[in-house]
């Protein structure tokens, strides 16, 4: 790789860490904008040696959104954005590896066994979707509890020592503090559109099994859930 590519190359590696560095709770469409100014130089050089558009983008991205403060709607602009990097770095490079938005929220969380389910999820989702949607009752229930313990750290769900995932749906459902509107519209998804039921019975049934595109919606949950527990992390453990 020469000097100019691997200069490139570790420059939108730098930004895509700081964007994704932006605890949830905090972002916003000035946050993306302050951002992008401040890589600017990074992405007219990239621009240069790929031919791939970068400010363009992210501005069509925005577009609507400079002012956006709905926290939700901006970490989807977010991730949009993440995307258009790992895209441009594999331009640049195509040896380059750029890890999926889920495996960089994961390297977030600090409890320990929340974080290790989520590893070992992320490792068979694709090949043992059975064995991932087993697990992931339990990791729904521990990142609920997580982030109990983050906001209302006296609540009940905060202090329980069991995880029981339908009671603690319905307990973050009940608790508006916890997650965000657009959150719980996923959570509300996940209890009673059928996913729960379904993995409820990969679990309890003899019979019951699914196939890797039944974990989307899991999958997509998580990335939706995870940001709002990371910013706990300290950055240098990232």
């Amino acid at each position: 790789m020469d000097r100019l590519v691997e200069r490139a190359v570790s420059d939108l590696r730098q930004a895509r860490e700081e964007l994704l560095t932006i605890p949830k709770q905090a972002l916003s469409g000035a946050q993306i904008n302050q951002w992008g100014q401040r890589w600017m130089p990074a992405f007219d050089r990239a621009e240069s040696l790929c031919g791939l558009i970068i400010r363009g983008n992210i501005g069509h991205f925005m577009q609507g959104s400079w002012e956006e403060t709905d926290s939700d709607l901006c970490d989807d602009l977010r991730a949009r954005i993440v995307g258009l990097l790992d895209s441009v770095i594999q331009a640049l490079d195509a040896r380059e590896a750029v890890e999926p938005v889920l495996a960089e929220w994961i390297k977030r969380v600090a409890d320990t066994k929340l974080a290790t389910l989520l590893r070992e999820f992320n490792d068979v989702k694709d090949t043992a979707p059975n064995l991932a949607a087993i697990g992931f009752r339990t990791i729904l229930a521990l990142l609920i509890r997580e982030r109990a313990k983050q906001v209302a750290p006296d609540s009940e769900i905060a202090k329980q020592d069991d995880l029981v995932p339908e009671r603690d749906i319905k307990a973050a459902l009940d608790q508006p503090e916890l997650f965000s509107s657009g959150e719980r519209k996923y959570l509300r998804r996940y209890l009673s559109g059928g996913d729960k039921d379904v993995f409820d019975n990969v679990v309890h049934k003899p019979t019951t099994l699914i196939q890797r595109d039944e974990l989307e919606d899991a999958v997509q949950l998580l990335n939706r859930l995870l940001p709002s527990i990371s910013e706990s992390v300290d950055a240098e453990k990232v």
